[in-house]
């Protein structure tokens, strides 16, 4: 892929979801989506991909969306936000995708001639629509059969279009978690068995969930056979290699070259992070472009570098504190100070002075803003990189 730029613009690009000119170290994972899409529908093209928050997985899910309409499928693509963590709405966003991907397809027969004669189950509820009959689990409710219905249009229309198929693809997909109790809202689970009873008919859907580390525990606690049902991807930093390709390759064609002694420290000092990588790379390339400089040097490195800590940490991180209560950010500051990797609930208990039963309301509420995880029973971690370091700079301003 090129990465070339003009002398003028900037080649880096930090921010959400901006692909770089130049996406290092992701090529295993779209050869393994390519064979998931080619073993469509003999075996589920379904996808979970997971990681801390800038590692580049949104920037990967948009590209195997192009990878997927490469491969002649139909896709729909969106961010889930909060408000969508509804039974209800959950429905109307699916439903509306599913719709507007049937304006990319015209209606016909071929899915219905693949799923005519499908053998019935025991103790399930039939649906029929127009000439085809499959089964829904009766415990589902009218939602998921509402859901499965439009999923299923979308991919009829997909298919008599010459689709390959229909893809869903959600990104921050951590944010649905079904509600404990039975009565509760279970969006995850109307989603999941929907899509599952539409592949075990072998329809060509599939779908990718895009989302940190709780998106794996909320997929196994809203249905157990998820673990078999996706194939994980496990988004981590680059190799050191892929790194510094990511921090060179744009560079490259423009009229400012990079030390190989300032490669070498940004490397170590992002740890292959895609985020942080843009962000030093940006920083360093505008400051020696004001400067008229040709290289970026070790001594531009440590005259732009604090400059760079505070734009991280007013771009990256404050954010996800800042819109905490009061308490949450007591707890989370009083992580600062605790041993880590990882963060236990008795030391956060001994740091912070709270009861167990406060720690764990406090980690749980935490968890649910997406600011942790838990790794284990009384363990867990932060969502974002080096989250640890900014929390002490942070409580060091605090003084």
């Amino acid at each position: 892929m090129s990465a070339g730029t003009g002398h003028g613009r900037n080649p880096y690009r930090p921010g959400a979801a901006i692909r770089p000119l130049f996406l290092a170290g992701r090529d295993a994972e779209q050869r393994r989506f390519r064979a998931v899409l080619d073993a469509s529908p003999q075996l589920p093209a379904n996808v979970r991909i997971t990681g801390l928050r800038g590692v580049g997985k949104s920037v990967l899910l948009k590209r195997l969306d192009e990878l997927a309409g490469d491969g002649n499928w139909l896709t729909s693509r969106m961010q889930v936000e909060p408000r969508h963590n509804r039974d209800a709405t959950l429905l109307e966003a699916t439903v509306g995708l599913a719709s507007q991907a049937q304006l990319r397809a015209s209606r016909a027969e071929r899915v219905r001639k693949r799923l005519r004669d499908v053998a019935r189950h025991t103790r399930t509820l039939q649906v029929t629509w127009e000439d085809l009959s499959f089964s829904i689990d009766p415990l589902a409710g009218d939602r998921t059969t509402s859901l499965a219905k439009a999923l299923y249009d979308a991919t009829n229309a997909a298919v008599e279009a010459d689709f390959a198929g229909y893809l869903l693809m959600l990104d921050e997909a951590q944010v649905l978690r079904d509600e404990t109790d039975r009565n509760g809202q279970h969006p995850l689970s109307a989603l999941i068995v929907a899509i599952n009873t539409l592949q075990e008919q072998e329809l060509p859907i599939g779908i990718v969930l895009c989302g940190l580390p709780s998106l794996s525990s909320n997929l196994l606690r809203a249905r157990t056979y998820t673990e078999r049902m996706f194939r994980g991807e496990q988004i981590g930093a680059l190799s050191r290699a892929d790194a510094a390709d990511a921090l060179l390759r744009p560079a490259e064609g423009t009229s400012i070259a990079i030390d190989a002694d300032v490669v070498d420290r940004v490397v170590d000092e992002v740890e292959g992070y895609p985020f942080f990588i843009q962000l030093w790379g940006a920083e360093l390339w505008e400051a020696a472009r004001d400067a008229t400089l040709t290289n970026i040097t070790p001594a531009l490195l440590d005259a732009v570098e604090p400059e760079i800590y505070r734009r991280l940490d007013a771009d990256f991180y404050d954010n996800r504190v800042d819109v905490l209560t009061p308490a949450e950010q007591d707890l989370l500051m009083a992580t600062a100070g605790c041993p880590y990797p990882p963060l236990t609930s008795a030391d956060i208990r001994r740091r912070s002075g709270k009861t167990d039963a406060n720690v764990n309301v406090l980690m749980g509420r935490l968890s649910d803003q997406g600011v942790v995880y838990r790794i284990q029973r009384g363990q867990y971690d932060y969502t974002a990189p080096k989250f640890h370091e900014f929390l002490q700079r942070r409580a060091g301003r605090q003084r």
